[in-house]
C-alpha cells in the first residue's frame, strides 16, 4: 500500500458501501440460514464486528475534521443531528410496531430499547429476545456515540493517540479478562466496554489516515491471516487454547482492519469491480435498514415446515423470500424515509456558517 486515503478531504468511498452490505449479509445469513452451513464461521459476530470496525472509522475521520473547524461546541450540536436524523427515525418506527404486535417481550422491555439499553437489558434477562436480538448493536454504536465525540473534539491533540490506544486496551481486557471476573454473567460480549477494541482499531484507521498514528497494518493483517484460519480449524476438530475465541475474534478485527483501509482506499482490479458493482452499493446504502428489520422477515415469511412440499429446496426459497421481503421494505424505508430525512442534514453542517462565509 503506497499510498493513504486522506480523512482530511471527505469524499464519498463507494467500497465501503459495498463492506455495509457484505456486513448485513453475514449478519442475516447467521439469522436465516440453519447453523449446519454456517461451517465454524462467525457469521453474525463477524458482521457485526465489520460494522463496528467501520463506524470507528468514519466517525472518528468525520470528527477529526471537524477539529480542523476550531468549534468544538458547534461540531458536537452537527453531529448529534445529524446522528439523529440518520438513526433514530427508523429504528423508533421498529420499535412502535414491535410494541404494538407483541414481538418478543417488546411490551415488558420497551423503555430500555427506547433508551437505546438493549444490551444491558439483555446482560440484566440472562439471554436473548429472538426477533429484537440484533438491537444490543445498535445500542452499542449509540453508546460509543456518548463518549467519543467529546474525546475526539475537546481531548488536546497530542492525548488523542493515546485515547483511541486506551479505547483498544479497555476491549481487550474485557473480552480477556472479564468472563474470568463474572463467570455468571451471560452476554458480556454484549456490554459496550467488550466492543471497544472494534471501534477503536477504526479510529486508529482514521488517526493513521492523517499520520497522527503508526500502526503496521499490512504486517499485521499477515499474521492475523494464518492465525485466524488456524483458530477456526482449531475450534472445529474441538482444539481450544486458553482465550482462544478471544484472540480468534483479534485476528478477525485486525483482518477488518486492513480491509477497510484498503477498500477506503479502493482496490484495483476485480476485487475493485466486485467491490464497486451497483448492486452491493445499492444494498450498502440501505444497509441501516436492511439491518434492522431482516430479523423480522421470519415473522412473515412461511415457516419451514409449511413449505415442506418444495422438498429440498425448502431452506433455499424461504431465504431468497426473506431476502426479498427485507430488501423490498428497506428499499420503501429508504424512499419514503430516511432519503428524506437524510437531506435535512444540510441544515446541520459540520463547517460553520462564519467559516463558510469567511
Amino acid at each position: 500500500m503506497t499510498e493513504r486515503v486522506n480523512s482530511a478531504k471527505p469524499g464519498y468511498m463507494p467500497q465501503l458501501d459495498a463492506l455495509r452490505a457484505l456486513a448485513v449479509a453475514s449478519v442475516a445469513y447467521s439469522h436465516w440460514v440453519p447453523s449446519k452451513l454456517h461451517f465454524g464461521l462467525p457469521w453474525g459476530p463477524g458482521g457485526v464486528q465489520l460494522f463496528f470496525v467501520l463506524s470507528g472509522f468514519l466517525i472518528t475521520g468525520i470528527l477529526l475534521r471537524c477539529r480542523d473547524f476550531d468549534a468544538p461546541a458547534h461540531a458536537m450540536k452537527a453531529f448529534y443531528a445529524r446522528r439523529f436524523l440518520r438513526i433514530f427515525p427508523l429504528f423508533y418506527v421498529v420499535v412502535f410496531f414491535a410494541f404494538v404486535f407483541a414481538i418478543e417481550s417488546m411490551r415488558e422491555s420497551v423503555w430500555w430499547h427506547v433508551a437505546y439499553l438493549s444490551n444491558l437489558y439483555f446482560v440484566v434477562s440472562g439471554g436473548w429476545d429472538g426477533r429484537i436480538s440484533h438491537f444490543w448493536s445498535l445500542a452499542v454504536e449509540e453508546q460509543f456515540y456518548l463518549l467519543w465525540p467529546a474525546v475526539v473534539l475537546l481531548v488536546p491533540f497530542r492525548y488523542l493517540k493515546g485515547s483511541a490506544i486506551t479505547l483498544c486496551v479497555i476491549g481487550i481486557f474485557s473480552r480477556f479478562i472479564l468472563p474470568s471476573l463474572l463467570p455468571d454473567v451471560a452476554l458480556l460480549s454484549v456490554l459496550p466496554n467488550s466492543n471497544f477494541d472494534a471501534l477503536g482499531l477504526g479510529a486508529i484507521i482514521a488517526m493513521r489516515s492523517r499520520d497522527m498514528i503508526h500502526f503496521p497494518v499490512e504486517k499485521s493483517v499477515i499474521l492475523a491471516v494464518p492465525l485466524y484460519m488456524a483458530f477456526v480449524f482449531g475450534r472445529a476438530i474441538d482444539f481450544e487454547i486458553p482465550f482462544h475465541r478471544a484472540l480468534e475474534r483479534t485476528m478477525l478485527l485486525l483482518i477488518f482492519m486492513w480491509l477497510i483501509e484498503a477498500s477506503a482506499i479502493g482496490f484495483g482490479g476485480m476485487v475493485g469491480r466486485i467491490l464497486e458493482n451497483r448492486v452491493l452499493l445499492y444494498l450498502g446504502r440501505i444497509s441501516y435498514g436492511l439491518y434492522i428489520l431482516h430479523n423480522f422477515a421470519q415473522l412473515v415469511v412461511p415457516p419451514l415446515d409449511s413449505l415442506a412440499w418444495l422438498g429440498g429446496f425448502a431452506e433455499v426459497i424461504r431465504v431468497v423470500l426473506m431476502a426479498l421481503l427485507t430488501v423490498s421494505v428497506a428499499t420503501c424505508s429508504w424512499y419514503v424515509m430516511e432519503s428524506p430525512l437524510n437531506s435535512l442534514k444540510r441544515l446541520f453542517p459540520y463547517r460553520p456558517q462564519t467559516l463558510a462565509t469567511a
